[in-house]
């Protein structure tokens, strides 16, 4: 490790220590104010108020890793902050659920407390984002990049990392038959080794090679790889083999998901009711059509079934059959087009969960035709449907819009292998934050019909 990436280091680990000093500061202070005031025996000790800044610090902590708000250099500033916003949001949330069952009642909570602190945890956040995020930039270097290609679609790879220039310098790009089991000449340049569909000689020739010259290695995904994710190493010969032994989900998963569907929809549906009826009554205003958009969608084993979303779009607007939206898409409202920035769109299908036909978290449920339409190129596509669709999933939180077919598909597929309860939670959590990325949203591009062409 060179001095700059000692310094780098130093940075985020002073960055995070200066986040959780504050909010253990400000949980303490909130809770002080609100709760030590009007104790009966006046102040409790300050063992309560570091026991409550310690368990404070520690939700903040989880959410703040969740949402990636600690990687100063890498995201822009805007991100950062936002991620931080959560990450207190949340923690701020259990702290304020956790007085009321002190008080159980919330008059006795002040809550313009709570919203001055909030204040100035974020002005705080701010600031020394603002500040560490200069100070890194001095010392960071865009990570050099060697591709090695064994397929053309390597080209959407270097379009990604290209956006991120501060974050990636690719220094070579080469075909495995270049390398024809030769050494890279341009290997001890790299620092990151990218390999796209290479052969599987080829990937253990440079995956040895890296190791051997503590270099990180990123392999892109093969279906056949995801569907072995989770397997076991077998001992039954002195040869080791790997056994991917097809366990089912445990027997209380399904039950508990059910029931957290009934739970978190019915919840949702009574908060977000008044939000729902004042997009209904724009919808309605602005050209007096249909508020709702129902259409048949595929679920577990194939089945079909009728989702609901508000209308986003003209009423005529599939006159000529089926189409994904693209990025300038005439057909969008301006309603539209403010709804299905925040997915509000998608809020009816909380009826649907309710009703059984979707979970909370699953693969999202394609349309019947354009499911055909990519399995004729794709036949594997089919293997989403091993699930319930959800209202959101692992493809919407670390995918797009328009995210290819295949991608998608390898994105549900690592969720379907590791789907658990605790995961799902994970899911629903992080979707708060993709929730507000535009990019997230991004439509297929204008000529295309469909994700794949």
């Amino acid at each position: 490790m060179n001095t700059k990436q000692r310094w780098k280091h130093s940075l985020r680990y002073i960055y995070i220590a200066l986040c959780l000093l504050s909010a253990f500061a400000s949980a303490s202070g909130n809770w002080y104010l609100n709760v030590a005031p009007y104790w009966s025996e006046g102040f409790f000790g300050s063992r309560t108020l570091v026991t409550v800044g310690l368990l404070f610090v520690l939700v903040y902590f989880f959410f703040a890793k969740m949402y990636e708000a600690y990687k100063i250099g890498i995201f822009r500033l805007r991100e950062l902050i936002f991620s931080q916003m959560l990450a207190y949001l949340v923690a701020d949330f259990f702290l304020l659920v956790a007085m009321f069952f002190w008080f159980h009642n919330f008059s006795r909570i002040n809550l313009c407390y709570f919203a001055g602190i909030f204040f100035l945890q974020l002005l705080f956040m701010l600031g020394i984002t603002f500040l560490f995020n200069r100070f890194y930039a001095h010392f960071d270097e865009p990570r050099k990049i060697m591709i090695v290609y064994g397929a053309q679609g390597y080209q959407r790879l270097v379009e990604k990392m290209r956006v991120f220039t501060r974050r990636y310098r690719i220094v070579s790009i080469i075909s495995e038959k270049e390398i024809a089991g030769s050494f890279p000449e341009s290997l001890p340049d790299a620092e990151d080794v990218y390999l796209w569909e290479v052969t599987a000689g080829v990937k253990e020739q440079l995956i040895i090679a890296c190791d051997r010259m503590h270099k990180d290695v990123h392999a892109s995904m093969e279906l056949g790889d995801i569907l072995l994710m989770g397997n076991e190493v077998s001992h039954s010969f002195d040869t080791p083999f790997w056994r991917n032994r097809k366990i089912p989900v445990v027997w209380y998963y399904p039950i508990v998901k059910r029931a957290m569907d009934i739970l978190l929809s019915l919840m949702a549906l009574l908060l977000l009711s008044p939000l729902m009826l004042v997009t209904a009554a724009a919808i309605y205003v602005y050209d007096r059509g249909p508020v709702f958009y129902s259409q048949e969608r595929l679920t577990k084993q194939g089945k079909i079934f009728r989702i609901y979303k508000f209308r986003s779009m003209r009423t005529d607007s599939e006159r000529n059959g089926a189409q994904l939206s693209t990025v300038h898409d005439p057909r969008i409202t301006p309603v539209g087009e403010l709804i299905r920035k925040f997915r509000v769109d998608e809020l009816p299908q909380l009826l649907n969960v309710l009703l059984g036909d979707m979970s909370i978290v699953g693969p999202r449920p394609e349309r019947p035709e354009i499911a055909a339409d990519y399995e004729k190129e794709l036949p594997e596509f089919s293997l989403r449907l091993k699930t319930k669709a959800g209202l959101t999933g692992y493809a919407q939180v670390y995918g797009k819009y328009n995210t290819t077919p295949l991608d998608k598909l390898k994105l549900d597929l690592i969720y379907i292998s590791q789907r658990s309860i605790l995961f799902d939670l994970r899911i629903m959590v992080y979707t708060l934050k993709v929730i507000f990325k535009p990019e997230s949203t991004e439509g297929i591009a204008d000529d295309q019909t469909n994700a794949m062409r």
